[in-house]
């Protein structure tokens, strides 16, 4: 009979161990942190109680508001076209110069091979060019017998009229053949 009872004895005695032991622990776990939760932040750590619990404070959180924006500056490398300041070419060996330079440096490239391309299409570059290079030269339409009259190779007869160039040296007024580079004298304004 003792070994009945010793044995109902081990399964209550494991049964305590079992079920009361954990819900007795998790107990004094809830006392200790209600305990320790209610004193002032400012008291110091107290270490009277019987169950030797010492607590501190490992980190604090902190949410500050800025009372201004935040300015972000990005650096963009950007290049910008600043307008020339345009001028008339300085004398009629500076103007033959440039046209030397022109013709040996670019070549005119127009839109497709099948675009015919006639004397505006020559005009308009060479003054778009000096434009570009800061000079004033404009464009201008003249008739045939003006033109036969003023250069050396004589229009077609079929083409009544021709585009050029024009600029202004000094008191003097130039034609520019875009074509040829031909430069020829016009008229004084004065």
């Amino acid at each position: 009979m003792k070994s009945k009872r010793s044995n109902k004895m081990a399964i209550a005695l494991k049964a305590l161990v079992v079920v009361v032991l954990p819900i007795l622990a998790f107990s004094i776990g809830i006392f200790v942190s209600l305990v320790t939760s209610e004193q002032p932040a400012a008291a110091s750590t107290n270490t009277d109680y019987s169950l030797g619990v010492k607590c501190q404070v490992v980190e604090t959180h902190t949410v500050q508001y800025i009372d201004r924006p935040v300015t972000e500056v990005k650096y963009i490398e950007r290049i910008e076209n600043v307008p020339v300041e345009l001028r008339n070419f300085s004398d009629l060996n500076g103007l033959k110069q440039w046209l030397e330079d022109k013709s040996n440096a670019t070549r005119v490239y127009f839109q497709s091979p099948d675009t015919t391309v006639d004397c505006d299409d020559y005009a308009l570059e060479l003054q778009y060019e000096a434009l570009a290079d800061g000079y004033i030269m404009s464009f201008q339409v003249i008739g045939e017998s003006e033109y036969n009259a003023l250069f050396t190779n004589p229009l077609p007869p079929s083409q009544s009229l021709h585009a050029v160039n024009l600029v202004i040296i000094d008191n003097s007024v130039y034609y520019i053949e875009p074509q040829t580079e031909e430069v020829v004298f016009v008229a004084y304004l004065d």
